[in-house]
């Protein structure tokens, strides 16, 4: 029982593969979507 809490806390630790928290990486998936909205919106009004 023990061990099973111990790899749960090290689960909750654990570092994302790129950037330095998940608060970052969650924010620049977030912009990236936002900035492909923008472009496919401006590109369908160019080639409408």
């Amino acid at each position: 029982m023990e061990n099973e809490r111990i790899k749960n806390e090290e689960i909750d630790q654990e570092k994302p593969p790129i950037l330095s928290s998940w608060k970052r990486l969650y924010t620049v998936v977030l912009l990236n979507l936002a900035l492909l909205i923008v472009l496919f919106y401006l590109f369908t009004k160019v080639f409408d």
